[in-house]
């Protein structure tokens, strides 16, 4: 594409020049002037964005110089390309280009970098840079910068980990969930044979999405929750946002917001740590009789010693 681009700029500017030539009487001297002027510096100004990864990289080739990637539209990077299924077509021309370990894009001024390795992706995933990397402003209006999915590198995050490791994914923590996962599973096989006998089909999308999310909300928030509908659409729109194609993630101009993205969020964000909220407060009155005895995560929070506790705001961002 780069190739192309400039080949079309240089025809342009030898028929310009051409035309001036022939047309010396009908043409003013300062329009071929700055008409050629343009058109010669040009080709300078494509060749310094049509770089390596794409126009967000421009600044970077010079101390990568091994960096492959597509070049992309200038300003616009690999966005035309980000259809569906975008994951395809991205693996697609990271195999073309022979960059499977690293390849560098660009969407619009936001620097991208994927992997199809697994030696690659685990060196990017056991790094800072990957937990420092910026953040969609979705996830952060959501309060996901203070997960452990995008928190910084740094001691909250550790510390966080350290929680997630020894209170949700311990073995013995797993363990006292079976029986969770088992009546979560009998509920699936339920609904499947419902689906076969009344229809002679079932569509398996929407019971694996709603036998996920009961198994997510009841090991994290408990089984006695009374608001286990409205938090579900809460995550499923939560979903969504974090999901959809905002403009302002790839140029960095607050009035590209086309879809009410940020309105959304701080809509949803309201209403989570109003329902959460109020959920912590109440297992908090509850008391250590039953936070000791829950084998929910939320439980486990509760129960921490005190230096080892979050503040409710931190803990709704955890739990939510």
């Amino acid at each position: 594409m780069k190739l192309l681009m400039l080949a079309m700029i240089n025809l342009s500017l030898l028929l310009s020049l051409y035309a001036v030539t022939v047309h010396q009487d009908q043409t003013p001297w300062p329009f071929a002037l700055v008409l050629f002027s343009f058109l010669s510096s040009l080709p300078f100004f494509m060749n310094y964005w049509l770089v390596p990864g794409g126009f967000a990289w421009r600044k970077h080739h010079v101390y990568s110089p091994q960096l492959r990637g597509p070049v992309g539209w200038p300003l616009l990077g690999t966005l035309p390309l980000m259809g569906s299924p975008a994951h395809r077509k991205l693996a697609n021309t990271a195999s073309s280009l022979g960059a499977t370990r690293v390849m560098a894009f660009s969407l619009g001024t936001t620097r991208v970098i994927i992997s199809s390795h697994p030696d690659t992706a685990r060196e990017i995933l056991s790094g800072s840079s990957f937990s420092d990397r910026p953040i969609k402003e979705s996830a952060r209006l959501l309060m996901f910068e203070r997960a452990i999915g995008f928190a910084p590198s740094g001691k909250y995050w550790s510390h966080l980990r350290r929680l997630a490791a020894n209170h949700m994914f311990s073995p013995r923590r797993i363990s006292c969930l079976e029986p969770l996962r088992q009546l979560v599973v009998d509920e699936m096989l339920v609904e499947i044979n419902k689906g076969m006998e009344e229809k002679g089909f079932v569509e398996l999308r929407g019971i694996l999405q709603k036998g996920s999310l009961s198994n997510i909300l009841e090991s994290v928030l408990g089984s006695s929750l009374v608001e286990k509908g409205e938090l579900g659409l809460m995550v499923k729109e939560g979903y969504e946002l974090i999901t959809m194609f905002n403009w302002e993630d790839c140029f960095p101009l607050r009035f590209l917001d086309f879809l009410g993205v940020k309105r959304r969020c701080h809509k949803l964000s309201t209403k989570v740590r109003n329902i959460v909220g109020q959920i912590v407060k109440e297992r908090k009155k509850c008391g250590d009789k039953i936070n000791n005895g829950g084998n929910d995560f939320l439980s486990a929070l509760l129960a921490l010693p005190k230096e080892d506790q979050l503040n409710d705001s931190d803990m709704v961002a955890v739990l939510w």
